[in-house]
């Protein structure tokens, strides 16, 4: 979201005679639990998001007496699974990543330090190749995603899972990751992620926002997830698995009125500026950046929440 960000605060800096905005890259995890945390000038006024608040993020907020939040969508991206050019390219799954990555896996009805090595012990389909995942640390937003859907979703109906009743103790059997063929890597996750795969043997892949490998299409190939490539229509169209909508979040509390009375100038401007349609819409500078347009309908209705403020109802 760093990069969308930056494109909108240059066309307001062009724009408006305002302060300089301050964008601190955290990832969405930590960025909303900032965001939810109070009110007031030591708290962000604005959070982008590379997947939905969760009803708990919001319930932080109201406990916070963060009350009127505002969603807004700007289009739909994806998290792909990047290989260095030129490596074998591979269909992967949602149940082979948690076979790969997860800490424990049940072997024979017991679970099991993994000893899975090779991507072929994940699914007699895929390679003899040995196993090697790049994936960001606790705290991204796509780690968040990866961790909900790649392994939430690749242990869904194990039975061994299925049958741990109390989600406390069945989230952590799927989402965590073994030492040794898993690289975490911190933020700026993007740059060091690219770097790892260049140096990376044959068999590794990244998990990596599909915006950055638009931008880096000579470096790196993707892999079918589910055998459907992440392409703009597959993704438009959800017919790639791992396709989500990007949304930002703003704090009605901080945003001055109409007659510019109140506390932070800027925000409403922010607003805006990103459901515009030369913004959001199709071949707005967004999308030129690896933002999936909405629907017009879709965007017709972001303008409207724009313009009447609607609060957030998760």
């Amino acid at each position: 979201m760093q990069a969308f960000t930056e494109a909108v605060t240059q066309r307001l800096s062009r724009d408006y005679l305002m302060p300089q905005p301050v964008i601190q890259p955290t990832g969405t995890q930590t960025g909303f639990a900032e965001f939810c945390a109070g009110i007031g000038p030591e708290f962000p006024d604005i959070a982008a998001a590379s997947h939905r608040m969760s009803r708990g993020e919001y319930e932080t907020c109201l406990a916070n007496q963060v009350l009127d939040v505002i969603e807004v969508a700007i289009g739909q991206g994806a998290v792909v699974v990047a290989t260095k050019k030129g490596n074998p390219a591979f269909n992967v799954t949602a149940r082979m990543f948690y076979y790969a990555v997860a800490e424990d896996i049940p072997i024979e009805g017991e679970f099991t330090a993994n000893p899975y090595k090779s991507w072929s012990e994940t699914d007699k389909a895929a390679p003899d190749l040995p196993i090697r995942v790049i994936i960001p640390a606790k705290g991204s937003g796509t780690r968040g995603y990866f961790d909900d859907v790649f392994l939430q979703g690749g242990c869904r109906h194990v039975k061994e899972i299925d049958a741990i009743f109390a989600a406390a103790d069945r989230v952590p059997r799927c989402i965590t990751v073994r030492d040794g063929p898993i690289t975490e890597l911190p933020e700026p996750f993007e740059e060091k992620a690219l770097a790892a795969l260049a140096a990376a043997a044959p068999g590794s892949v990244a998990v990596i926002p599909w915006s950055l490998y638009l931008n880096n299409r000579d470096k790196v190939d993707v892999l079918p997830v589910d055998g459907v490539l992440p392409t703009h229509e597959a993704i438009a169209e959800y017919a790639y698995p791992m396709a989500t909508t990007l949304h930002y979040y703003f704090k009605r509390a901080h945003m001055r009125n109409n007659a510019g009375r109140g506390v932070v100038r800027g925000i409403r401007e922010f607003m805006a500026e990103i459901v515009k349609d030369e913004a959001s819409g199709e071949n707005g500078y967004l999308e030129k950046l690896g933002v999936i347009a909405l629907t017009p309908e879709d965007r017709r209705r972001q303008q409207d929440i724009v313009r009447r403020l609607e609060r957030y109802e998760p």
